[in-house]
């Protein structure tokens, strides 16, 4: 049982209720982040405000891998067209080696295109660059250095040092907001040929029926790439703010019953500072702590 990071800016507030939610027991606390925000972008408004305080997932990564002890770390989703693949593999392994293993790195490609410009990026490109991107970030952790000569990127005998002691888990969000939040066949074969697992995006966590059935079609998808269904994770959601307290264990049961692997609380859009915020999380651990 997991659950998410609200938009706090305030460095004791994110530190006071990451710690809390470590106390409370929850098993992985999930944080989404952004590098740069535009005023003429499509989305998010009216949702969110163009200086949002979107912490950038990285350096958000490591304050709370120095401030907690147990709970796995989990950014998502890091917007990987953003970053160098020998940057971003590097600043991972830092992390998971510093918090003794516990990041479980959740990427996508993302929906901004002028933060993708703004970065140097032409965002036609994101998707493909973002495979060839996960590819590098596995040998980067594996191999001692690397060599390797793709559409985007060219390394020659490249490493990061120190590197991970184990390859760390590269789940993937996919899914427009506009849309809904649910992800299409190109999104969704991808998922199935290259993630660890999947995580659900908060708007279509709601329609949990609807959710179900595209862990089933996941499910098809891995089997017809030779990959086993039984190794390979997926996060659903409960959106806290649209599920009334009664809902709680019925949704809980609900997605043990069709197999989740992880369940994660939406918890970034709700209202009111951390002391709500924490009290929220402990009505849900007292309803539901039996079922974790």
């Amino acid at each position: 049982m997991g659950i998410d990071l609200p938009y706090f800016a305030a460095k004791a507030e994110i530190r006071d209720y990451a710690q809390a939610l470590e106390q409370l027991g929850f098993h992985h606390l999930g944080f989404s982040g952004h590098v740069a925000a535009a005023l003429d972008s499509p989305w998010p408004a009216p949702h969110f405000r163009f200086d949002e305080p979107w912490h950038e997932p990285f350096t958000l990564l490591a304050f709370l891998a120095g401030v907690t002890t147990r709970i796995e770390l989990s950014p998502a989703v890091v917007l990987l067209p953003l970053y160098p693949p020998v940057l971003a593999a590097k600043q991972a392994a830092e992390a998971d080696l510093l918090s003794d293993g516990r990041v479980r790195l959740v990427t996508g490609i993302g929906w901004n295109d002028k933060e993708c410009a703004a970065l140097g990026v032409d965002p036609a490109t994101r998707g493909r660059r973002f495979e060839e991107q996960v590819v590098l970030l596995r040998r980067l952790w594996r191999e001692r250095s690397v060599s390797h000569e793709g559409r985007f990127f060219s390394l020659s005998d490249v490493g990061i040092s120190p590197r991970p002691h184990r390859l760390i888990p590269v789940w993937m969000g996919a899914g427009p907001i506009a849309g809904g939040g649910w992800p299409g066949p190109a999104a969704l074969d991808r998922v199935a040929r290259m993630a660890d697992g999947f995580k659900l995006a908060a708007p279509a966590a709601p329609d949990h029926e609807r959710a179900a059935a595209l862990l089933s079609q996941l499910r098809g998808q891995l089997d017809r790439h030779g990959r086993d269904p039984a190794d390979f994770g997926f996060e659903a959601r409960i959106v806290l703010r649209l599920a009334p307290p009664p809902q709680w264990r019925e949704l809980t049961e609900f997605w043990r019953h069709v197999g989740a692997t992880h369940l994660g609380i939406s918890t970034r859009r709700a209202q009111g500072g951390v002391a709500v915020q924490i009290s929220n999380a402990q009505k849900f651990a007292e309803a539901t702590r039996d079922l974790w």
